[in-house]
């Protein structure tokens, strides 16, 4: 896997279309391949709730349409999780959006664990 991807990091919400098209329209662009990653806490069970079902199938549904594979993994701890993660698929830019309680705390925590080759993009 040498080849350079951009990388969408989504949470288990609808909302997160906005995060996959936004790295859609970057990937298309660039001419590079396009990642979707949700990393879920262990013992964190999103997916025993329907409505985080459906969100994540609408996801790998979308990630899917256009032409991304979608990735799920379980750690405690996510942000390093995102950093190996990227680095495995030589990410050049990582696509994340903000929280409502930390707004762009991901954003700033990856900027500061990733190296200057990779960008991160707040969609």
């Amino acid at each position: 896997m040498d080849e350079t991807t951009i990388l969408v990091c989504v949470t288990v919400q609808k909302e997160c279309e906005r995060l996959i098209l936004a790295g859609k329209r970057l990937a298309d662009s660039a001419g590079l391949p396009l990642r979707v990653l949700h990393v879920a806490e262990p013992g964190d069970a999103p997916l025993n709730s329907p409505d985080a079902q459906e969100a994540l199938n609408c996801l790998y549904a979308l990630s899917r349409d256009n032409g991304a594979v979608m990735t799920v993994l379980y750690s405690s701890d996510v942000r390093a999780t995102i950093v190996r993660y990227a680095h495995l698929v030589h990410a050049v830019c990582v696509v994340v959006g903000s929280d409502r309680q930390e707004g762009w705390a991901m954003a700033e925590a990856l900027e500061e664990l990733l190296d200057d080759s990779v960008t991160i993009m707040r969609a």
